[in-house]
């Protein structure tokens, strides 16, 4: 989908008026892998500071030795019943999350392998960096598309966003026309490059003014993340 500068324009001038933010690098749970996967799998589709950092801080709680993805994998798979290690330690019923969590953990065990580093952070920060939006349709892993993959790689620090739901609601309301996840995202790209906004602070503005532009009321119907 091609935009015009119109719309490019009109997206800019309303990032301008986000309220400012940080601009740190790092958030989320550096150097923890297992952490990082945990938080990426259950956000999909969940609230973030209801539902997901609850259950993300028990679990650190609960298992302080679990800080990669090996000693992840190790527990999730000591379940032969799968959902168990959910509901157990997540407190979560959903076979096709745990489902999804064992097929996104097999997957970067993998990907962990191809990059240099000593620490598995290292090496996944390598590989976040080095691919791109539309490599998510190369991970195999049911339940996972463009915008776990685009958080995934936020939490290993990725200079991007996420185009989940309140991301897509916003840019939509903007132009005011109904936006795929994907042509959200590339328009944020482009009007975030126009006024030199990094996308992260962008994407976290977004969600802090509650997904709404400032000063206009929605005409278009959304659903409705994550993340404190």
């Amino acid at each position: 989908m091609r935009f015009s500068e119109e719309d490019v324009a009109r997206l800019s001038a309303a990032l301008r008026m986000l309220p400012a933010r940080p601009k740190g690098e790092d958030y989320g749970w550096p150097g923890n892998t297992a952490l990082t996967v945990l938080d990426c799998v259950l956000s999909l589709h969940r609230p973030y500071n209801t539902f997901v950092l609850p259950r993300v801080e028990a679990f650190r709680e609960h298992h302080p030795e679990v800080t990669n993805l090996t000693q992840l994998n190790f527990l999730v798979t000591s379940y032969v019943d799968i959902g168990q290690f959910s509901r157990e330690n997540l407190k979560y019923r959903d076979v096709a999350r745990e489902n999804t969590l064992r097929g996104i953990i097999a997957f970067l065990l993998t990907r962990s392998q191809l990059f240099d580093g000593v620490a598995e952070w290292d090496r996944l920060k390598a590989w976040a960096m080095s691919v791109r939006p539309n490599d998510c349709w190369n991970v195999p892993v049911r339940g996972f598309r463009l915008a776990g993959f685009q958080y995934l790689r936020m939490l290993f620090g990725v200079q991007t966003a996420k185009p989940d739901v309140h991301i897509v609601r916003y840019v939509s309301d903007i132009v005011q026309s109904f936006l795929s996840p994907w042509n959200a995202l590339v328009l944020l790209e482009l009007a975030a490059a126009e006024i030199g906004l990094p996308l992260r602070q962008a994407d976290r503005g977004i969600w802090k003014t509650g997904a709404r532009p400032v000063g206009r009321p929605s005409n278009l119907v959304g659903t409705g993340r994550r993340w404190g």
